[in-house]
């Protein structure tokens, strides 16, 4: 039994010393990310109502194989989660693993299809539930470089990101307050009160000005100029956050892929001294 688990999770967490099961393991993964992809084809689909009713028993069929094969690999993780070195003590980091983000949204990618077959609900319940299913498509986050590097990426530059964001939220309520005081004894309809500015404020940050609030007086027309302009300056700097953090983690991982074990002292150094010694 042991042998078995060590096995499985050396499937499911692409083991790449499983030399003797890597042919199964490719086929597992590209099982999954298969049915990612119709599934999340299958939701979009499914919102026309002449495709859905002809090939309704295809979708249906589609659901329960989907539900099946992510239930199967839901259980078989948390079964050996515990050969995780972050989860190897016992019952609660069992629990910790399954409470971690990557569990829960490999639960509520099944989770709607069990409680439609339990609970009798409503068609908006219903379509609420369903939107749960585009959550598979996180799932690719264990089976894509890619996606796992632009997650490395976004924990790297969370603090500078929330930064961001937080001054982004800061100038959205300062603008939108400034306008409201600017412009609501001109146009008091459109810009009635500060929340109801704000969606001037967003369209405006973005630069997509919609065009359906637009100052009329000088000095809102001079505090839209200023706003947009600092918008792009703001919204820039995310962009440049992760560009920088693509680079550095491309550079690391082009390191390690060139890095060797130096034979005499047992330490990582750079493909290139090697050969120059």
């Amino acid at each position: 039994m042991a042998d078995l688990k060590k096995t499985v999770f050396s499937i499911l967490e692409k083991d790449p010393g499983n030399t003797e099961y890597g042919w199964l393991t490719k086929i597992v993964n590209y099982s999954i990310v298969t049915l990612v992809f119709l599934n999340i084809i299958a939701v979009i689909i499914q919102t026309e109502k002449g495709i859905a009713q002809e090939y309704n028993t295809f979708f249906s069929w589609l659901e329960i194989i989907s539900v099946v094969f992510f239930t199967i690999e839901y259980i078989l993780r948390i079964w050996v989660s515990n050969l995780n070195r972050r989860y190897t003590h016992g019952f609660m980091d069992r629990l910790r693993y399954i409470t971690s983000p990557i569990a829960i949204i490999d639960l509520l990618a099944i989770l709607p299809f069990y409680l439609l077959m339990v609970f009798p609900v409503d068609f908006r319940f219903i379509t609420i539930l369903r939107f749960f299913r585009l959550l598979r498509i996180f799932k690719l986050k264990r089976y894509s470089h890619a996606i796992q590097t632009l997650w490395h990426v976004i924990e790297d530059k969370k603090e500078e990101l929330v930064i961001n964001f937080v001054t982004i939220l800061g100038l959205l309520i300062i603008s939108s307050s400034l306008m409201y005081y600017i412009e609501h004894p001109s146009q008091p309809e459109l810009f009635s009160s500060i929340p109801a500015t704000m969606w001037w404020s967003v369209s405006t940050l973005t630069t997509v000005g919609y065009g359906d609030m637009v100052p009329v007086t000088a000095f809102g027309k001079l505090l839209s100029a200023c706003i947009a302009m600092l918008g792009i300056a703001m919204f820039a700097l995310p962009a440049a956050l992760l560009s920088s953090g693509f680079t550095e983690q491309i550079k690391n991982q082009r390191r390690k892929k060139n890095s060797h074990i130096c034979p005499h002292c047992q330490k990582e150094i750079d493909g290139k001294e090697l050969f120059n010694d």
